[in-house]
């Protein structure tokens, strides 16, 4: 090691602990490091790439970093940016999962059997085209959700089964799985037709793809020399083959990952692929993480002794604290869940008056039907909150509309789009119209942006049949905006220009301004002519962002190194994947700074809080009486570690004796978990817990 790297090596262990160290100094090798709650595991990844860059000298355009969230990627991007220099991040690839096989798939569309300017086909989307299948199939929509049916095609797709697979096996199927053999394969066929791909076909087609041809995974191989993937617990089963193959004989993998905090079981994730990449990658070297930077002893102790219960743990880690025994837990002990609300809004109200700030205060809980009480005493009280993991911001209607319309500007061919629009705002293009358009597309077996073109050229002509003649005039009006707006993607300088303009000459602004302002929307009202505005001043982000970055994905050969260039191309795949793909909530706009944080245990993976109420520690909620009576309770278990872990100071853990149930009061009590705590400390004088009975 030459002078030069001494000093580099220097500064990038500087404050780590031992642990931390040998993870971040390792030689080039396959390490799993298995990192608790609160130990540092972003700054051991940070570290790590730096490190690989600096100290080992491997080129940026070797490294690939694949995280669960565009924010936690930007964050590592900025980060290493800090400790190495921002000249090299233009070549690191540090994405989420779906990010990157967006970003192959743009690059190889001709290999995925793809145009290389596809859509994404977001959440809202995929309902809004299963529901128009549904109506022509004549399935009746209200027994069979759209929601319902995406959520089964997505979950086939993960297997790796297309409609085609589907349909040869052979078990018997429920009614359920009879309606999804009707709609699976014309969806699929809708998708080719639109030039559509949803978010799990991002990551089955780039299987595929990598599956067939050799020469692109060999050259993948050769250019990814050292990966680092964030959150390894979360991975399914796509993502971990998608590893696989992406892995040559000289490539490392560095997974890093907590099975503690494996809570996504019910979207797929599989917490075993820890255990399989130990087994199925080369020599690889575990390392564990457990000294907490975040909690007291007292929250760690309770913590501890509740993960220890669940018998198919990785490492029977401990989690050890630098901040002391501090606070001990208290467990509220409250006679219903009325008095539940109104105690922890006591409480609450209590810290405010004395200093605390409400930003530094979580309340958590098992169901989002549990924050109702909270929310309405917290309103009567007059403490301003803010409630998480309700509607995203780019699932909202109004954005959804506006990202429409721009999505037509990309692709003629998104029908899902345009009927989203055709008639938002109002001009009088009812159903029957859309049912007239919708048959001459069919007919004529081109897209509903090519039938308007077919119907206003030729209703317009002299002598033209009187439906067709009638049909035209009702359609020449959008016809035009449409030109109108793709002239203006022409000729706009910007994209944040072209965005506000599409909003503007849309009417879509003055059309839910109005709206709003006829349901008396206020200043802390979601107010949905701001959220338009919002949509702009993200636009606005993402040039900054972009500005300077590479725009060649720099393989050998590539196919279509120029379509990266277009930025609203970029824009819209960006703002889709965070509307379905994040862990998250993206986009949200916070009109009071300083609130209470409401919100679900599984929205709270990743953040912390100094003050941290768990509501809902009830039997039959929290473990769920579902996970009871399958008999597997350790996911549950898990989840509550999580919630435990994110109090930094102070926890309370909440009970009722009983609880509203769909309007029946019923008799609930201390949780499992918590019984299970109390009993580890019976007859110990050093509790790290105390029940206080409000």
């Amino acid at each position: 090691m030459d002078c030069m790297a001494t000093l580099d090596s220097d500064f990038l262990l500087k404050g780590l602990n031992d642990a931390q160290s040998e993870a971040v100094s390792a030689p080039l090798q396959n390490m799993l490091i298995v990192a608790g709650a609160g130990t540092g595991k972003t700054r051991v990844l940070v570290s790590r790439v730096s490190w690989l860059l600096k100290v080992e000298n491997i080129p940026a355009r070797n490294i690939l970093t694949v995280t669960f969230t565009n924010k936690a990627a930007a964050e590592m991007r900025q980060r290493i940016g800090e400790l190495v220099g921002e000249d090299v991040l233009h070549a690191l690839w540090s994405c989420t999962f779906h990010s990157l096989c967006l970003r192959l798939l743009r690059a190889y569309s001709s290999r995925a059997g793809l145009s290389p300017d596809f859509s994404i086909l977001d959440t809202e989307g995929q309902k809004l085209l299963i529901k128009r299948i549904e109506k022509d199939l004549g399935i009746d929509v209200k027994e069979y959700k759209p929601s319902q049916l995406a959520s089964a095609i997505s979950t086939l797709k993960e297997k790796g089964l297309r409609a085609e697979d589907f349909l040869k096996k052979k078990n018997s199927r429920s009614e359920l799985q009879n309606v999804l053999g009707r709609v699976y394969p014309i969806y699929e066929e809708s998708c080719k037709q639109e030039d559509l791909v949803d978010f799990s076909e991002l990551l089955l087609k780039t299987l595929e793809m990598l599956r067939v041809h050799d020469e692109l995974r060999d050259l993948l191989q050769r250019r990814f020399k050292e990966i680092l993937v964030d959150e390894f617990q979360d991975t399914n089963v796509m993502q971990y083959e998608l590893l696989k193959l992406l892995s040559g004989k000289e490539t490392h993998v560095l997974a890093v990952g907590d099975d503690d905090q494996s809570i996504y079981g019910w979207r797929g994730a599989d917490f075993a692929n820890m255990q399989r990449f130990g087994k199925e990658f080369s020599q690889v070297k575990t390392i564990a993480l457990q000294k907490n930077y975040r909690s007291s002893q007292n929250i760690l102790d309770i913590a501890n002794v509740l993960i220890s219960a669940n018998d198919n743990r990785l490492i029977q880690k401990e989690l050890h604290g630098v901040h002391g025994q501090g606070y001990r837990v208290e467990f509220l002990h409250n006679s219903s869940g009325y008095f539940e609300a109104v105690n922890i809004g006591n409480m609450i109200a209590s810290m405010i008056k004395r200093g605390v700030r409400a930003r530094d205060i979580a309340v958590l809980y098992r169901n989002n039907s549990l924050s109702a009480a909270i929310e309405s005493e917290l309103s009567n009280r007059g403490i301003p909150y803010a409630v998480y993991g309700g509607l995203k911001f780019f699932d909202r209607a109004e954005i959804q509309d506006a990202l429409a319309y721009l999505r037509i500007l990309l692709n003629d061919a998104d029908d899902t789009a345009l009927l989203r629009i055709i008639n938002v705002p109002s001009r009088k293009l009812g159903p029957k119209v859309v049912e007239n358009l919708r048959r001459i597309a069919q007919d004529r077996k081109c897209s509903a942006m090519q039938a308007i073109a077919l119907v206003c050229e030729y209703g317009s002509q002299k002598g033209a049949p009187k439906e067709l003649a009638s049909l035209a005039k009702k359609l020449v009006a959008f016809g035009d905006l449409i030109k109108k707006l793709k002239s203006l993607k022409e000729h706009s300088s910007s994209l944040s220009e072209l965005v506000k303009g599409v909003i503007e000459e849309s009417g879509l602004y003055e059309y839910y301004r109005l709206k709003d302002e006829k349901e008396q929307r206020g200043e802390y009202d979601n107010q949905r002519h701001l959220n338009l505005e919002q949509l702009v001043n993200n636009a606005v982000s993402f040039e900054a962002e972009n500005d300077g970055q590479s725009t060649e994905d720099d393989f050998e050969p590539t196919e279509n190194a120029n379509n990266s260039k277009d930025s609203l191309l970029n824009f819209i795949s960006s703002v889709s994947l965070a509307a379905g793909t994040e862990l998250s909530e993206s986009g949200l706009q916070e009109s009071v700074p300083d609130t209470v944080n409401l919100m679900t245990i599984h929205s709270s993976k990743g953040l912390e809080f100094r003050y941290v109420f768990i509501v809902g520690f009830d039997k039959g909620v929290l473990p769920s009486s579902i996970s009871e009576s399958r008999g597997d309770i350790s996911e549950e278990r898990r989840l509550a570690y999580v919630g435990i872990t994110r109090a930094v100071e102070q926890l309370c853990l909440s009970y009722s004796d009983q609880r509203l149930f769909f309007g029946k009061m019923e008799v609930t009590g201390p949780s499992q978990f918590l019984q299970e705590v109390a009993g580890h400390y019976a007859g110990s004088s050093g509790k790290p817990f105390e029940v206080m009975r409000a």
